[in-house]
């Protein structure tokens, strides 16, 4: 009873990576997105950046990632000139996973685009304030423990019992299939969305215990009789379903080994060191993050960063 995770394709990861590198970087108030889209002064259609960041003074700085082997040359950075121009971007950073050609250095001075490198550290490069060990993900989980339907039977509605129904599906079930329909407006819906239903409705998980046992709960969502129901003995009239789920957290220690770990910045700044930690097993993203200046001097330097889900969703 959960989401499948999505990968996004390691490009865009390397993106992302970036832009949670500059918007750690930048000054209070600053804006990163990404990816983002800017109306052209010249042709008055939107261009799609990889980032943007606007400062508090209003200023806009685009941000461009290539992650390739080869170095970057010359034309890419005369691209982002001409793209920098026509979207009004006081500057552009370019950044690149293989470094730049000492022209491509020259021409960028030139036109207001700042290049940056971002390469992976080991353990030992990583700046000493960054001394995190391991981060610990707790994740909810749950299981069904029986799904039963009360079917319509046009008599005054009671409390449905969960010993008393009239169908109760079998353990392999396609929790996913859109077996429920409302006959009026024609749309569909699963077993599933039903315990997403539950979520957004109360907190099942309100008395679950990180690293205690499994507790059970039950829940009926009654039906307006305007919803049908597949089932093997054909489709009936739905009247309730009763569903009861088992219900834990799961724990996911992600070490120090395992965290992302790199350096970022150009030739004329000091830059950046950062270690993510991030879940595997979320459906939704799940991070902890601390990054640094190589330069920094006090631990009060240290910018902590996290993402986490939204709740209800099942993590």
């Amino acid at each position: 009873m959960s989401r499948a995770r999505r990968v996004d394709p390691e490009w865009r990861q390397f993106e992302q990576l970036v832009s949670r590198l500059e918007g750690d970087a930048a000054d209070l108030g600053a804006i990163v997105r990404s990816p983002d889209r800017i109306p052209c002064r010249v042709t008055g259609r939107s261009r799609e950046v990889d980032a943007s960041l606007r400062t508090p003074d209003g200023s806009l700085v685009t941000i461009e990632c290539r992650k390739r082997r080869a170095r970057q040359d010359v034309t890419w950075i005369e691209q982002l000139a001409t793209k920098r121009r026509s979207i009004g971007a006081k500057r552009t950073i370019a950044v690149s996973a293989s470094g730049f050609s000492e022209a491509a250095h020259a021409i960028a001075c030139e036109n207001a685009i700042e290049l940056k490198e971002l390469h992976e550290l080991t353990e030992i490069d990583l700046h000493p304030f960054l001394g995190l060990d391991f981060v610990l993900f707790w994740h909810q989980r749950a299981e069904p423990v029986t799904i039963g339907l009360r079917f319509a039977d046009g008599g005054e509605w009671t409390m449905p019992d969960p010993a008393n129904v009239d169908f109760t599906f079998s353990h392999d079930t396609d929790l996913f299939a859109p077996i429920f329909r409302n006959i009026d407006e024609g749309h569909t819906w699963s077993l599933n969305d039903v315990w997403l239903q539950m979520q957004d409705a109360a907190n099942p998980f309100a008395e679950a215990r990180r690293g205690g046992p499994p507790i059970i709960r039950t829940a009926a969502f009654p039906y307006p009789r305007n919803v049908s129901v597949e089932t093997p003995m054909g489709v009936k009239m739905l009247g309730d379903v009763i569903m009861t789920v088992r219900l834990w957290f799961e724990d996911e220690p992600v070490g120090r080994a395992d965290a992302t770990k790199v350096a970022y910045g150009g030739r004329d700044d000091a830059g950046h060191h950062r270690i993510e930690f991030a879940s595997l097993r979320s459906a939704d993203e799940q991070r902890v993050s601390l990054q640094t200046r190589i330069d920094a001097n006090s631990i009060e330097e240290i910018k902590i960063g996290s993402a986490w889900p939204e709740p209800g969703n099942g993590q």
